[in-house]
């Protein structure tokens, strides 16, 4: 949906822009052509190799381009090392780039036989497998209830917990063994991607660095910018509809802050877009505007 992000984002040529995810550099790109000359970008990823990879595809944007690597729920640390000017728009483009799930050494997909990491930034924070190895049955099931899959989730948690007890858990491999023993006919490719993605979610606590960045971003948008996010999970795309009926504040002016939805429901990529990639087909695009002040009557 990049024509539709870039309507709804690119509101002033010359505006400093956000790209939480930039990944390998697909919608900042998009975003520097649609601003040139003058357009800024800023971009963050956890993925040492997604920036690396970004960092090439972008160079001929020179100045115009600052890659970050680190969450974009620390997106207002970095507004203020920058002298707290505002940014035009933020875009988020949330789940996982199909770079990073097609490579094996990452453990993202069951498909592909790998070590069972998950993580974003493989510098910090435990792996999936370590995850697994000290998760109790109760926050588990806590887990698979609420995250991306309600297939049997009691069921799944006690089979992972009995298969640790007496096999490895160290592999992609390994946690496709278990569920299809603890599910046999029910684990299907739908099943077992709901519980990859659950626990992906889990390791890079996506849904915590998303409550944050949500937060903080309507403060750090002008009047008039606009915040746009695809989500891929329903309990994201929920994050972003709840804030435009939130009552938020500038916590530096104290003025209130009034998000406007440029669309009442998200926008779904076109069947065209779907056949070219599929992994599209889940997308929802949503646009947030920080409306101007109301005069005072």
């Amino acid at each position: 949906m990049g024509a539709e992000t870039l309507a709804a984002l690119v509101t002033d040529r010359a505006g400093t822009y956000i790209d939480g995810t930039v990944g390998d550099g697909g919608h900042a790109r998009l975003i520097l052509e649609a601003t040139a000359p003058a357009g800024r970008l800023i971009g963050f990823d956890r993925d040492a190799t997604a920036l690396a990879t970004a960092r090439v595809r972008l160079a001929p944007y020179g100045e115009r381009v600052t890659l970050i690597q680190d969450d974009f729920a620390h997106l207002a640390v970095h507004w203020e090392a920058r002298g707290r000017e505002p940014f035009a728009g933020v875009l988020l483009d949330l789940g996982l780039r199909s770079s990073a799930l097609d490579d094996a050494g990452r453990g993202f997909s069951y498909r592909a036989a790998g070590p069972l990491d998950m993580r974003f930034d493989p510098r910090r924070g435990e792996t999936a497998a370590e995850f697994l190895a000290r998760v109790s049955e109760s926050e588990l099931i806590a887990l698979l209830e609420t995250g991306t899959t309600r297939a049997s989730p009691r069921r799944i948690a006690r089979g992972i917990l009995a298969w640790r007890r007496s096999h490895s858990l160290q592999s992609t491999h390994d946690l496709v063994a278990c569920l299809r023993a603890t599910c046999r006919r029910r684990a299907d490719a739908k099943l077992l991607g709901s519980v990859f993605a659950t626990l992906r979610m889990a390791v890079n606590d996506e849904l915590g660095a998303l409550d944050r960045a949500l937060a903080a971003i309507p403060a750090l948008l002008r009047r008039g910018g606009v915040l746009c996010v695809i989500a891929y999970q329903s309990q994201e795309d929920r994050r972003v509809k709840l804030l435009a009926r939130a009552e938020l504040t500038d916590p530096t002016t104290g003025e209130a802050i009034d998000l406007e939805p440029l669309w009442r429901r998200p926008l779904r990529p076109d069947p065209q877009e779907c056949r070219r990639n599929p992994r599209a087909r889940s997308a929802r695009l949503r646009a947030l505007r920080r409306r101007p002040n109301l005069p005072l009557s």
